[in-house]
């Protein structure tokens, strides 16, 4: 393959440190030199992208995605219980629509028929279809462990505990062959009214789930409102922490402690489309505005104390398609208060540390893997820009140009 060189370029390398001027040259899948200007024969052979003084970045990461849920900006379906035929070709097209808008890998927040994502997840790696890097999840377990795609969050009164079943949960998903086994610790107003705050497993069961995840080599994600099953995730060392919507200091304090182990995904696209897009008033069981008051609070608080924050907004649904993701990088300045830079930092730098892939993935750098956007203009000054495809001129997945410039 004929390597690429990226000229007249504002790099944001993802660590945080200002954009500079270089030249940026890929040879195979991997980013071989950053420098002012590269000698002479080692121009020679490349293909020259001429970025026109655009910025380029590393690929975006979306630390929340649901490609199974049915909608995107391209198509939109108000169902999520399709046959599993369907469900695999919206899984690969959400996959494409991820890439086309500049996110080059995506930890998935869950999906009905993991296997979907699995098959999606070997396609995409092999290159034979566009998508993005792919961490693939298993569906959301739930309280009692009802059935895929059916949620009532009942809450762990009235019922027994249950470790056995839980484990074997997380042991039949691993051997699915999932990357990533999520548990729905709290209930979720916006879906069952009043259940956010409603703690929906014990602390054995989480203790037995977080046992079988490490025996068979699988990570855990808690979807996680209410403060008590915040804590449970943590002291049981779950690794990623959806929603975190009602911590206390209690959780806070846990969530600080446990900082360069655990990811915080807050999800703001969510809630701004709950808030303005659902297409009707919510309800106040939803509890979408105390949840949007919440997390603007809860937020600025994590990154004063160092944990990581990621972008990742629940973006799927049908007033919230998948195509929209980069709306949370403006939602992350505009809500919680997070520099441009800050944030991209944790779309790029932090998003490879949550992909497992922190030593190769997520900065401009020569030996890491060659995941690239070019954007027509900076998006630290804006970074709504990013949400505008037609500005994206140039997207580069794993050395392969997806989008070339025109």
């Amino acid at each position: 393959m004929k390597p690429t060189l990226f000229t007249d370029v504002l790099v944001f390398d993802g660590t945080g440190r200002d954009p500079f001027p270089a030249e940026v040259l890929v040879e195979g899948n991997r980013i071989t030199a950053v420098a002012d200007r590269l000698p002479r024969d080692r121009r020679a052979a490349a293909r020259v992208i001429d970025g026109g003084g655009g910025t380029l970045l590393p690929g975006l990461v979306d630390a929340h995605a649901h490609l199974g849920f049915g909608s995107t900006v391209e198509h939109r379906s108000p169902r999520r219980d399709e046959p599993v035929e369907e469900k695999a070709l919206l899984v690969a097209h959400a996959g494409r629509v991820l890439l086309d808008h500049g996110i080059t890998s995506a930890y998935s927040g869950g999906n009905r028929l993991p296997g979907t994502e699995i098959a999606a997840r070997k396609a995409f790696a092999e290159g034979w279809m566009p998508g993005p890097r792919l961490k693939a999840a298993s569906w959301e377990g739930s309280a009692g462990m009802v059935e895929p795609g059916v949620y009532d969050f009942p809450g762990v009164e009235g019922r027994a505990c249950d470790p056995d079943s839980v484990a074997r949960f997380v042991t039949d998903m691993a051997e699915l062959g999932v990357d990533i086994v999520k548990l729905s610790l709290s209930g979720e107003s916006a879906v069952v009214q009043g259940t956010s705050r409603i703690v929906q497993f014990t602390a054995a069961e989480v203790a037995a789930a977080a046992q079988a995840a490490r025996k068979h080599g699988v990570w855990l994600t808690a979807h996680a409102h209410a403060a008590e099953s915040i804590k449970l995730a943590v002291r049981h060392g779950i690794r990623a922490v959806y929603h975190c919507t009602f911590a206390d200091e209690e959780a806070l304090d846990l969530l600080e402690a446990a900082r360069d182990r655990v990811f915080v995904a807050p999800t703001p696209g969510i809630i701004h489309a709950n808030l303005h897009e659902a297409g009707s008033e919510t309800e106040p069981g939803m509890e979408v505005r105390a949840t949007a008051e919440a997390v603007r609070e809860v937020v600025p608080e994590l990154v004063r104390r160092g944990v990581r924050v990621v972008p990742g907004g629940d973006y799927g649904f049908a007033w919230n398609p998948v195509g929209r993701n980069l709306r949370d990088l403006e939602l992350f300045v505009d809500w919680f208060g997070l520099t441009p830079a800050q944030t991209l930092c944790a779309a790029t730098r932090l998003g490879g540390e949550i992909m497992g892939m922190a030593d190769e993935l997520g900065l401009v750098r020569p030996g890491f893997l060659a995941d690239l956007v070019l954007v027509d203009g900076d998006p630290l000054a804006e970074i709504g820009i990013l949400q505008d495809r037609h500005r994206l001129r140039a997207i580069m997945k794993d050395g392969k140009l997806h989008k070339a410039p025109a």
